[in-house]
């Protein structure tokens, strides 16, 4: 059996409506959660922690700023200026995928330790991105496909143009729709990191969204099977998959 870090795993805010279209309330989410705790509750430690992005630390996109380490003491002191000094109550919006529901649970538990008492609604998942793209949920915790360039991992999910689309936390922000304009529009590397970097710098600070762990996917293949390369996932990938790999008589 082998294991890749395949996917992404994160929380989403739904900002255009209380409580969570408070910045505080949604810092206060995120000093709240234990990264750590939900990897080894759902993917039995074998994940990795994101640090607000989709990309892990080997990966070239990954842009290196300062993860938030969870205080409970500062996430109560976040949602007593945000006006909740005695949390609230919040419903989250699933659909049935076992890692998901089980990663809202553990999500729950956490947030309860700062007064945010949340309970769970599962439907079907059409249902389940109709009311993401209409704004008609107020948090949920969903997996995603594997991101493989910036533009990618951040136009989609956080330019206003995408509302009512893939920007399911309907965030709206000038000065990130132009940085991944430009960024889109810019081709080599060095000249597009700090785009990005910048890009990273105002999602930590903002958190429309809240990057939790890599997902693991896990790939079982007989002994006579050779050739395999970790990548994304076992089909194909640039520089490997299946095209290399070979059965042994």
């Amino acid at each position: 059996m082998h294991y890749e870090l395949v996917g992404n795993g994160w929380i989403w805010f739904n900002m255009s409506k209380a409580p969570f279209d408070n910045k505080k309330v949604r810092q206060a989410v995120a000093y709240a959660v234990d990264k750590k705790e939900y990897n080894k509750g759902v993917f039995w430690g074998l994940s990795e922690e994101f640090n607000h992005q989709p990309f892990r630390k080997v990966s070239r996109f990954y842009i290196p700023v300062e993860d938030r380490e969870v205080n409970i003491a500062k996430a109560k002191q976040l949602l007593g200026e945000a006006g909740y000094p005695r949390g609230f109550k919040t419903e989250f919006l699933m659909h049935p995928v076992n890692y998901d529901l089980d990663g809202c649970q553990i999500i729950m538990a956490q947030l309860r330790k700062i007064g945010i008492e949340a309970t769970m609604k599962v439907i079907d998942r059409a249902a389940w991105v109709r009311a993401l793209r209409s704004g008609e949920y107020a948090i949920t915790n969903r997996g995603d496909s594997e991101r493989y360039d910036w533009d990618d991992a951040y136009y989609p999910f956080f330019h206003s143009s995408e509302i009512g689309k893939n920007n399911y936390s309907r965030y709206s922000n000038k000065e990130v729709d132009a940085l991944l304009e430009k960024g889109r529009l810019t081709w080599k590397t060095e000249e597009r990191k700090p785009i990005y970097k910048k890009v990273v710098e105002i999602i930590r600070e903002e958190v429309p969204v809240q990057y939790m762990c890599k997902t693991v996917v896990g790939n079982a293949l007989r002994e006579n099977v050779k050739g395999y390369v970790p990548g994304f996932g076992i089909r194909a990938f640039h520089g490997g998959g299946i095209k290399l790999m070979w059965i042994k008589d």
